[in-house]
């Protein structure tokens, strides 16, 4: 999902092969919100100890109303301003939510209430390099998306295999719209709406890693508010637009958008807190889930720590300090890869970036595994080459081949001085690396 829990990285200090370490999807550990935290937990002891006995007992299934209610006048908020490309939306009012414990759980939880054994889902090449476990681990069949290139998705072609050329719809596609990891770019406003109608048309659920939506920031100049530099908006705000066709299932007209996101990447991924928005018939489906409906709803707790992180202002102060650090690091490390000519950053041109990932073309000539090899022994420097993100590996296409030639860069987790001599020492691996493949 885009990266919420990217374990098979070992940490860099238990390595001593590597000095740096751009793989790794985590936020630095100085970045993480233990002033804010603290303040919070602070605010909550000085409660009266009766109020905290609903947060300490069973929840309702789909999460504690006043923490849905906040996250909604949260997220409306936050996403005022977004993009919808001329499309009438009651601002999200029809959508409704279900609190998880993130992302992965999220997207569980979809499949084995959405899904049967045997379905196909399709999704991006390249995408999150753990996703399939998931669909795997649910007995769904994983196929491609059709791409134009790594980072978009040919939404002509895939209309035209559904509706033209009589190829079977899957029953669900996931895809990360937003700041997409690894290729950290962001689907445009057409194709959201194009995306949206297709899914109702042919029964579709669009399952939506949107846990970067939020973390972004305007690049150069593009500050002028015009659509180019809007945030185009989450794909749940598109349902409203979508079309549906007559004798489908009277739940399809609501649409067939789901947004999978938490509070891992704006907060913390300790936290263990996120949510679902989607029409009210997925909602229900999740609601009366049999393991949902045993437990009652998830981490009552900690979401009443989340309300108070809301509702007190603290979420937003720092998630505005966050973007703008991570806007710094951003052009920082781009600025760094556009001195050497044969490094190509796809991001590098969009006048709004955001996420945690830069995804980097090499020449033709470069397959980044064997530069990986490399540059780990020899300046001990990791990322991640752009194999490790194709789900298809035996497929033999242009896109799959493009790949093979990039990689991707996490400006996140090292601290900022060692992300400086990290990023520079991998233009200066890679400029060894070249001249000793072309000796």
């Amino acid at each position: 999902m885009s990266g919420n829990n990217e374990q098979p990285s070992p940490p860099p200090h238990k390595d001593p092969f590597v000095r740096y370490n751009l793989y790794r999807g985590h936020p630095n550990d100085m970045l993480l919100p233990q002033y804010e935290m603290q303040a919070i937990m602070s605010s909550l002891l000085e409660e009266d100890k009766d109020s905290w006995k609903k947060y300490l007992n069973y929840g309702a299934n789909a999460g504690d109303g006043r923490l849905i209610s906040a996250l909604r006048s949260f997220l409306l908020q936050r996403t005022a301003n977004d993009d919808l490309g001329g499309v009438t939306c009651d601002g999200g009012t029809a959508s409704e939510f279900f609190i998880t414990t993130g992302v992965s759980h999220g997207l569980e939880l979809l499949c084995s209430t959405c899904t049967n054994p045997g379905d196909e889902i399709w999704i991006e090449k390249p995408t999150y390099f753990l996703c399939t476990r998931i669909f795997t681990g649910n007995r769904l069949i994983v196929k491609s998306l059709p791409m134009l290139n790594p980072g978009k998705i040919d939404i002509d072609r895939l209309v035209n295999m559904v509706e033209k050329d009589g190829v079977s719809p899957p029953k669900m596609i996931y895809i990360i719209p937003s700041y997409h990891n690894p290729t950290g770019m962001s689907m445009s406003v057409e194709d959201r709406k194009r995306l949206a109608s297709f899914a109702v048309r042919n029964g579709v659920l669009v399952v939506c890693d949107e846990v970067y939506h939020l973390l972004d920031f305007e690049r150069g100049s593009h500050g002028d508010n015009s659509s180019s530099s809007l945030r185009p908006a989450g794909m749940a705000r598109f349902n409203a637009h979508a079309h549906s066709l007559d004798g489908k299932d009277s739940d399809i007209i609501q649409g067939c958008c789901i947004s999978v996101s938490s509070f891992t990447k704006i907060f913390a991924p300790g936290v263990r807190l996120g949510w679902i928005e989607a029409p009210s018939f997925i909602i229900q489906r999740l609601s009366c889930y049999g393991y949902i409906d045993s437990q009652g709803g998830n981490a009552p707790f900690m979401g009443n720590i989340m309300t108070n992180a809301i509702t007190s202002g603290l979420l937003d102060s720092y998630l505005d300090k966050l973007r703008k650090e991570y806007k710094e690091r951003y052009e920082l490390v781009c600025g760094i890869l556009q001195e050497e000519s044969r490094i190509s950053v796809l991001s590098c041109n969009e006048p709004r970036a955001g996420g945690y990932f830069i995804w980097v073309k090499f020449p033709p000539t470069v397959t980044a595994d064997d530069f990986l090899s490399y540059s780990l022994d020899t300046y001990g420097v990791r990322f991640m080459a752009g194999a490790k993100t194709n789900p298809f590996p035996d497929e033999d296409d242009d896109i799959s081949t493009a790949i093979k030639s990039s990689a991707r860069i996490c400006f996140a987790d090292l601290n900022r001085e060692d992300l400086r001599k990290g990023t520079e020492t991998f233009v200066e691996a890679f400029q060894s690396y070249i001249t000793s493949i072309e000796a």
